[in-house]
């Protein structure tokens, strides 16, 4: 069966207050009357300005079966096609008069959180003692302690007390750590009240570590319960130390109010970060929008203790969410799903009578409605309404933008540039694309190492035209794990050295992390390369310098990073220590770390792409594809990718060099001798003797 069509709006009709509407008997009945008489009022100023529904893209049925109060539980669809805030929705009846609404966002509870009235810790024989007076007669949620340790992993038990004679234990086993980036330092009290806390923090697991204060979080009134949103991961990448996950989500404008993982990993510990990408000018960035430690830990035979959800309070632009998950040394976490919740929002009107209602949404120039609904929002919660679910989204029969849009609309993504003459590229690369739309194209090690150091020889063609794109350099790395050979020194037995073969020249490294099986030792590092000059003298170029030291205490690392300055100039580093009166040491593998950089274009075909680089003298292009950078950048994205074949190189213009440097003046000097020779033969001879 198909839905009406949209009825066109009429010239404003007061309509009687009553309007069909059936009072309840006893105390719903005179609950209902100022809610059914401000509504009435609310009605008639709405209708008093005239909607122009053709001017909204989209709508949605409402199928209201008896007249009454009505909340409408919107769906994802509705916060996707409708404004940031929502700002847009519009409710019209089935004579075609706007209605007013009441859209009821309950405020997330803030929590209050305090300082005790006393700290006192002290060492005992089974662990650190800390005892908190609280200070509080209120409900307490957590305790949170503060450390200066910079690593640890340790168990506590917490007990309470009236008077600091007689304790009862609230919990143990409760994990307490702080580990390469992740920590866990909240302690729960689920809502007890208690003059004063005792904390054990046992110390089994290594020496004890400071304790300097705390503080405690008091409970919040209750949160509405949140409601589910459809999340699913898309995109899963490995970078240096950490797993980037691309998550979509139902739709867009979902005021998030937690993001979790599934993982059936039996212990970890994880430092993770919630973020969306965003563009200044056309500079692509990404913005935290959440932060936290998810783990699951089990100690001293307590249960596993486990924590997988982030808190949120965030309505992101997109559908997408871009998740890192900071592995450090440890191998990369197995993720089994996503969830994600977001906060509960509805809208509520009276219906005056049964029928078919329409939500509009789709109108950018739309500003908020200013409907004198709030005064009755407690009472329309109590009321009790009648719960509909919206229709499907769809287009509104002859959509027509309001004028202000008809006339500057929104430019579209460039899909192609000017022609290019590639002659003076001399390497070009196949390009491929599994489906049209928005691609990511990340840089290999051989395109990095080819393209010059700001990219802008990089450029991508088809058919002999430019394809526009925007170049992304993201925060994160990838590394690749190489092994050093030894090459030892006759003239110097006390120095070690290593060499250590890169799969390209001139590649742009960014660190180098050195590993060692030695348990002990201090030395003074040199990274260099052996470099010739002009005249075919060497010399050696150090690129990092530095001292490692190394002790067998827990939590010290087996690795050392050096930071690299710039691009290298050889495809060799040699790697040197001496090691004086010591015995030698050992190198273990090396982590070469270089940078991400990408190229984000549009296209709408699959085939025939490349990319080509190799000019020494271009210039960074210059697209108009920087004023749509944001649209572009935002966009749900395709991976392409770089073919696996060799670098092919192709002939280039011979004559694309003589403009300056040694091969100019080279191909001048034999020019003037060329010419001398043809002058000399045209000079008369002299006569013979």
């Amino acid at each position: 069966m198909k839905n009406p069509p949209l009825p066109r709006a009429e010239s404003p009709t007061a309509a009687p207050a009553s309007g069909g509407h059936q009072l309840r008997r006893g105390s719903r009945s005179s609950l209902l009357k100022p809610i059914v008489a401000g509504l009435a009022a609310c009605a008639l100023a709405a209708a008093a300005v005239a909607l122009t529904p053709t001017e909204w893209q989209h709508r949605q049925v409402l199928n209201v079966t008896a007249p009454g109060l009505v909340q409408v539980d919107l769906t994802p669809a509705s916060f996707d096609a409708a404004g940031p805030q929502q700002e847009d929705l519009r409710l019209v009846d089935p004579a075609g008069r706007e209605v007013a609404y009441l859209l009821d966002q309950p405020p997330a509870p803030a929590a209050r959180t305090i300082r005790p009235a006393a700290f006192d810790a002290r060492l005992e024989a089974d662990g650190t003692s800390l005892v908190i007076t609280t200070g509080t007669t209120e409900p307490l949620a957590s305790l949170a302690l503060e450390t200066p340790a910079p690593f640890f992993l340790r168990a506590a038990q917490v007990e309470l007390s009236s008077d600091n004679l007689t304790w009862t234990s609230l919990d143990r086993g409760l994990p307490l750590f702080r580990q390469w980036g992740a920590e866990q330092l909240a302690l729960p009290l689920g809502g007890h009240t208690a003059a004063f806390i005792r904390v054990t923090v046992a110390d089994s697991r290594g020496a004890a570590g400071p304790f300097t204060g705390a503080s405690l979080r008091l409970v919040a009134s209750p949160a509405p319960a949140p409601v589910a949103v459809g999340a699913r991961v898309i995109g899963r990448d490995e970078f240096a130390g950490e797993t980037l996950l691309t998550v979509a989500l139902d739709g867009r404008h979902l005021p998030l109010a937690s993001f979790g993982i599934e993982t059936a990993e039996p212990l970890f510990m994880r430092r993770v970060t919630v973020s969306i990408r965003e563009v200044h000018g056309a500079v692509s960035g990404e913005r935290i929008v959440g932060a936290g430690t998810l783990y699951r830990v089990a100690l001293d035979g307590a249960p596993a203790r486990a924590q997988l959800d982030l808190p949120l309070a965030f309505t992101p632009p997109t559908r997408e969410l871009l998740v890192h998950i900071h592995n450090g040394d440890s191998p990369p976490l197995a993720v089994d799903g996503v969830r994600a919740n977001r906060r509960p929002v509805t809208l509520m009107f009276r219906a005056p009578a049964a029928g078919s209602y329409v939500l509009l949404s789709g109108n950018p120039q739309a500003t908020p409605p200013r409907y004198d609904l709030a005064a009755f929002s407690a009472e329309m919660h109590s009321a009790g309404a009648t719960p509909v679910v919206p229709g499907e989204i769809e287009s509104v029969p002859d959509y027509h933008p309001p004028q202000s849009l008809a006339t500057a609309p929104l430019p579209d993504v460039p899909l192609t540039g000017a022609p290019l003459d590639a002659r003076n590229w001399p390497v070009r690369r196949p390009i491929e694309i599994t489906r049209p739309g928005v691609q990511e194209l990340e840089l290999d090690l051989a395109a990095l190492a080819l393209a010059r150091a700001d990219f802008a020889d990089l450029r991508v063609l088809r058919d002999g035209n430019q394809i526009p794109y925007v170049l992304e350099q993201p925060a994160l790395a990838r590394s690749l794990v190489l092994t050093p050979v030894e090459a030892p020194d006759a003239k110097r037995p006390t120095v070690s050295v290593w060499r250590l073969d890169l799969p390209q020249r001139a590649l742009p490294v960014q660190r180098l992390l050195l590993t060692s099986p030695s348990m002990l030792f201090q030395r003074d590092f040199r990274l260099l390369e052996r470099l010739k000059n002009p005249d075919g003298i060497g010399y050696e170029s150090v690129v990092a310098s530095g001292v490692w030291s190394r002790t067998p205490e827990p939590g010290v690392p087996d690795k050392h990073s050096f930071d690299l300055p710039g691009r290298l100039q050889t495809g060799t580093l040699w790697i040197e220590t001496n090691n004086g009166d010591n015995p030698a040491i050992g190198l273990g593998p090396v982590q070469v770390v270089y940078p991400v950089a990408r190229l984000v274009f549009k296209v709408e075909a699959t085939d025939g792409f490349v990319l080509a680089s190799g000019n020494r003298e271009a210039h960074a292009p210059q697209y108009d594809l920087s004023l749509v950078a944001t649209k572009l950048l935002t966009a749900s994205r395709n991976a392409a990718r770089l073919s696996a074949a060799a670098p092919a190189a192709v002939a280039t213009n011979p004559l694309a060099a003589l403009n300056g440097g040694y091969l100019f003046w080279a191909a001048l000097a034999l020019v003037v001798v060329v010419l001398l020779v043809i002058v000399a033969r045209l000079l008369p001879k002299p006569p013979a003797a």
